[in-house]
């Protein structure tokens, strides 16, 4: 009689901790964005500065350039970026996925017409009861190095440049039907997310592009008291039991 007493309220217990546990794996669910206009701001230094897009649906790239071509037949230097799987996709909480492809042209440009940095502003739909727009912006740091060794960065002929994700802070919270989520850009990816860095170097004379990776954190459920009164009770009724048994 005794044991099946023990069994009992062991299983009391068990399910307690299942019932506070699993709150947290509940927290997990999915967000759709439903569109992402992005656009480009707040260039700094540089000239002939010029913002363009380019390609149509799931192919169009938003665009800035700058500088001044080195050769008559030259091209200028610019940043791209095109959103990923436009106009709606749905991601999962908690997990990283790819905001959408960042891309440096990077041509040879006479030295001091370069930018230093740029702003890229991403309005993005979020979907819910009442659809909400949120607007989030990220400044990125541009090294167009002087084309003679040694060079700054590995890679490259005759030199690499660099890009460097410069925000000091990274998330932006957003609510959908009165919950607050955020989102954090984490930053590039050649390799779908497993490895993130703050930077990536560029090759002189060409397009280099590469993922831009961020992250939706959902709210973590709190326990409701009762739980954790019934986890209680469980526990204080097991070791009565296990008192009474050993007099």
């Amino acid at each position: 009689m005794l044991n099946n007493q023990l069994l009992a309220v062991a299983s009391a217990a068990a399910l307690s901790l299942a019932a506070i546990f699993g709150a947290g794996s509940a927290s997990a669910a999915s967000v759709t964005i439903t569109a992402t206009a992005p656009s480009w701001s707040n260039v700094v230094g540089g000239t002939n500065i010029d913002f363009d897009t380019s390609g149509t649906g799931n192919s169009r790239v938003t665009q800035v350039f700058w500088g001044q071509p080195a050769s008559w037949f030259g091209d200028q230097s610019g940043l791209g970026f095109n959103p990923s799987n436009p106009p709606s996709a749905t991601v999962q909480t908690d997990t990283v996925f790819q905001l959408g492809t960042l891309t440096h042209y990077n041509e040879p440009i006479n030295g001091g017409t370069a930018a230093s940095s740029a702003r890229l502003n991403l309005s993005t739909t979020i979907s819910g009861a009442v659809p909400t727009t949120q607007m989030f912006s990220y400044q990125f740091l541009i090294d167009e190095t002087p084309n003679q060794t040694p060079c700054a960065y590995p890679g490259g002929s005759p030199c690499a440049d660099r890009i460097t994700f410069a925000n000091l802070t990274t998330s932006s919270a957003f609510m959908i039907g009165g919950v607050p989520y955020t989102i954090e850009l984490l930053g590039f990816s050649s390799n779908g997310g497993n490895t993130i860095n703050s930077f990536f170097n560029s090759n002189e004379g060409g397009s280099n592009s590469i993922g831009l990776y961020g992250r939706i954190t959902a709210p973590t459920p709190v326990p409701e008291p009762a739980t954790f009164a019934l986890l209680g009770a469980g526990l204080l009724g097991f070791a009565a039991a296990r008192r009474r048994r050993q007099n």
